[in-house]
């Protein structure tokens, strides 16, 4: 099945070229019909962009559970056939409002053709660990040729041009973006069969919206993305009239375009990997202002080039600010409905609704204002409409930019420039007078108590791998480390481990196997984990308490309000001081594994999917003791990131005991 799934990528991904092709095609096409008249021309491209995007925040559950009840193969040749259809009629109408319908009828059948993409790619896989992979490859697939769709629409505006009237230049791009179409359908419609896969369900974002953020940081977030989808969407509702003004047509318009999806890729790509030390919540809100004032300069400065390179520049402080926004709430963030969770749902829902109130306000507003000549001392200064309305938004988004920033700072008293450059070397920034009382008063909190940190999964995640870097690293740095895990670091608690994971026990009840792993768990805590933490140690432990929670309480279905009373009074009510969540996909997780499956790694997918769910639940509602990283993630940057989060929580390395006996550091000497 490799070499179908490998035909079926390449058709698709011309087809998703098509798709962000229709949008400078048809927006341009909007522009050249309505060229007469600058303020009517801006309402005319913004009405095209917002009504591309109006079925995603109306109709996106609907288009999901259209496109489970059709035939693969034939939902994507149709989606192909009928855009074609309608991206040809729209050159040889020359009507405005048949462009303007013609948007939203290639944004419905998008609705159906996305989803039916997701769940086509893993379907012809050949194996597990390759659907899996088909799984992450979807994302790059969909959205990956708008980096190519932007600068191809430049190349031909440019040879529109250079070789057709003034009538034709805007039906050339829609030409191109139909043979786009034609040439996906044929190549799909030279693949045999796909075979069916359910669509994972796609949540509806008005829905989302107005259920809320769920969490503290993801309503600070919410701000934050409004703010960088305001920018964006104000540069993309005016960029071709913009462009216009400048003389650069559109070509230039493609290239800001360029500008922007190119940004944006970077920005998504590098933002999570830069500045490891430094705090991912205010990364998000400098990120924020950065955009904000990125779309000032393109407000202001009124030179093409220098309009592109900000452009990108938004486009990258954008995407480095949804990138690790998404990180502090736990998703993705990169589109996927099957990692959704609520924050994440709710971030997406929020961009969503802010780029269509975008596309629909910033032309009205750019047509209000209409084109001024000032004289200031002599100096001439054309203020064009849609600087203006680049400039309005450019004062609100910053406005947000600055609210978000104060909500996500969780480093307030650090100052900003010192946190930076000590970030820049790959240090934590404290102030030497903070750094001073932190020491003294962990000193005085530590003596009587260890730290505990546990690390949770699903299998597969890495939790012992990086439990056990973890624990080298605290050692490194000279702490009392003592790892141990569930179920089995005692010896009766291996004799429990062998009933509950040997594949031939059977007849175990769901109830049965909760007990022996709160007995287990009890054992546990009474003669390795409370000695460690009572003489002052660090305790590495993988798996705890949540893990029963989410196995046999999310995953048997159990309730999990009884299952957190018995594992309380089983542990005396000892909770983690930090729980690190390493998420995968439980496919890909059970496809690491190396050793046979044991009787746990054996149950169903939909088993470890609502194990993974639990996981994310209990997190959600706990989210400052946890810290949620992406596990696919490189090794080293999971590393990084939980060394960054146990450094808040550290006690003094030097043994309390030491300072009692010498009321100074310890004498050194050589020998």
């Amino acid at each position: 099945m490799v070499g179908p799934l490998r035909r079926l990528r390449t058709a698709v991904s011309l087809s998703a070229l098509g798709m962000w092709l229709t949008v400078p095609a048809l927006t341009a096409m909007a522009a050249m019909l309505t060229r007469d008249d600058e303020g009517v021309r801006a309402q005319a491209v913004g009405g095209v962009l917002a009504l591309m995007l109006l079925p995603a925040v109306l109709l996106a559950p609907l288009g999901g559970t259209l496109a489970a009840r059709v035939d693969r193969r034939l939902m994507l040749i149709i989606a192909d056939v009928l855009r074609l259809v309608i991206i040809v009629t729209v050159p040889l109408l020359g009507m405005l409002p048949w462009t303007m319908a013609a948007a939203f009828l290639v944004a419905c059948l998008n609705l159906l053709w996305a989803p039916t993409v997701r769940a086509s790619l893993p379907a012809m896989a050949a194996d597990e660990e390759t659907r899996a992979a088909a799984r992450r490859s979807a994302n790059r697939v969909l959205f990956g040729p708008a980096l190519a769709a932007a600068p191809l629409f430049a190349v031909v505006a440019l040879v529109a041009d250079a070789t057709l009237g003034g009538g034709s230049r805007a039906g050339l791009a829609l030409y191109v973006t139909a043979a786009v179409f034609l040439a996906s359908a044929v190549a799909v419609a030279l693949i045999r069969e796909i075979p069916a896969e359910p669509p994972a369900p796609v949540p509806a974002p008005l829905k989302s919206l107005f259920q809320g953020a769920g969490t503290a940081a993801a309503r600070g977030l919410g701000l934050a993305v409004a703010a960088v989808s305001l920018a964006a969407g104000a540069v993309v509702a005016v960029a071709r009239v913009h462009a216009g003004e400048l003389g650069g047509g559109d070509a230039g318009y493609g290239s800001v375009l360029a500008g922007l999806v190119f940004g944006l890729g970077f920005g998504l790509f590098a933002g999570p990997r830069v500045l490891v030390p430094f705090s991912r919540r205010r990364l998000a809100g400098l990120a924020v202002v950065a955009a904000a004032l990125a779309l000032a300069v393109i407000a202001v400065v009124q030179n093409l080039v220098v309009v592109v390179f900000a452009t990108g520049f938004l486009g990258m402080s954008a995407g480095a600010a949804w990138a690790n926004g998404s990180g502090v709430v736990g998703g993705s963030g990169d589109g996927d409905a099957q990692q959704d969770t609520r924050p994440s749902a709710y971030l997406r829902s929020v961009a969503l609704v802010t780029a269509v109130v975008a596309f629909a306000a910033v032309p009205l507003v750019a047509g209000l204002i209409g084109s001024h000549r000032l004289e200031v001392g002599g100096a001439v200064y054309d203020v064009h409409g849609s600087g203006a309305a680049l400039l309005v938004a450019a004062v609100l988004a910053a406005v947000f930019g600055l609210l978000a920033y104060r909500r996500l700072d969780d480093r307030r008293g650090i100052p900003l420039v010192p946190d930076l450059r000590a970030a820049l070397h790959g240090d934590v920034y404290t102030p030497p007078e903070q750094a001073a009382a932190a020491a003294a008063q962990q000193r005085t909190i530590r003596r009587e108590r260890g730290v505990f940190i546990a690390f949770e999964g699903g299998e597969g995640a890495g939790k012992t791998t990086q439990a056990r870097l973890a624990a080298i690293w605290l050692r490194d740095h000279g702490y009392d480390v003592v790892t141990t895990y569930e179920p089995g670091a005692t010896k009766i608690g291996m004799r429990l481990r062998a009933m509950l994971l040997d594949r031939d026990t059977t007849g175990l009840s769901d109830r049965a196997e909760t007990l022996l792993y709160a007995a287990d768990r009890a054992d546990h805590v009474a003669n390795v984990i409370k000695p460690a933490i009572e003489r002052g140690a660090i305790v590495v432990s993988d798996r705890y308490v949540d893990s029963s929670l989410a196995y046999q309480g999310f995953g048997r279905q159990l309730p999990v309000e009884d299952i957190a009373r018995v594992n309380a009074w089983a542990t005396g009510g000892l909770v983690p001081d930090l729980t690190v969540l390493l998420e995968l996909p439980p496919q890909e997780g059970l496809s690491r594994l190396s050793a046979p499956a044991d009787r746990i790694e054996s149950e169903s997918r939909e088993f470890h999917e609502r194990v993974r769910q639990g996981f994310r639940a209990l997190a959600e509602a706990d989210p400052d003791r946890y810290l949620v990283l992406d596990a696919s993630r490189p090794q080293g940057e999971l590393s990084r990131e939980i060394q960054y989060r146990i450094r808040e929580i550290l006690p003094d390395p030097v043994p309390a005991g030491t300072e009692d006996a010498t009321s100074t550091f310890p004498v050194i000497r050589d020998f």
